[in-house]
């Protein structure tokens, strides 16, 4: 499965039950605790997705198997040296504004599985992992009214391939301390996007 068509299965099966989280924010609050040297329980954060609701009968079953499933897959994906890893999001054919939205849900899904991952105080991590932090804060903050123009796709793009390199630099500080292998986080591109 592509990850277009995890994206629209997921945010399907949580609209069943009324979850709160997006199917983005989900994924970023996964990745958020994959920061950690201890690998998060699916339990753990499938009960954070979930919080509040008590889904019954199909519904239940299938947003369960749904989130299992993104759990192992994002896994994989994250622990593969090949850094086969992506951001799940919509589709690109969708509307800029629901893209920039899924964007800015899941960096705040990061932050949030950051800090629940524990034991990241911002002055102790290195420098690098530290402006990665700030830097999705500030995306979180994304402009989702932006006009669908040559420059705003552009920019949603660099976007994109930022939070995928960040993931990785904040994850090789915080879950992967002996590792050797740098990972070029950059600075922060699409700007414009951010108020």
């Amino acid at each position: 499965m592509n990850d277009p068509e995890r994206y629209t299965e997921l945010t399907a099966a949580l609209a069943a039950v009324d979850a709160n989280v997006s199917a983005a924010e989900a994924q970023g609050m996964l990745c958020g605790l994959f920061c950690s040297p201890n690998e998060p329980e699916a339990a753990r954060w499938i009960a954070q997705v979930l919080e509040g609701l008590s889904p019954k009968g199909e519904p239940a079953r299938e947003v369960l198997e749904a989130l299992t499933q993104l759990y192992h897959d994002t896994r994989d994906r994250l622990e593969n040296d090949s850094l086969e890893f992506e951001p799940l999001l919509p589709d690109d054919e969708a509307d800029l504004p629901e893209r920039a939205t899924a964007l800015g849900r899941w960096c705040e899904g990061f932050l949030f599985g950051l800090g629940m991952a524990g034991g990241h105080d911002p002055a102790e991590l290195p420098r690098e992992a530290n402006e990665v932090v700030n830097d999705l804060t500030e995306i979180a903050r994304i402009d989702t009214d932006a006009e669908s123009d040559e420059d705003s796709e552009i920019a949603y793009t660099e976007l994109v391939e930022y939070l995928r390199a960040a993931t990785l630099l904040v994850r090789e500080h915080t879950a992967l301390p002996s590792s050797s292998q740098p990972v070029d986080g950059g600075t922060a591109p699409g700007s414009e996007f951010v108020p």
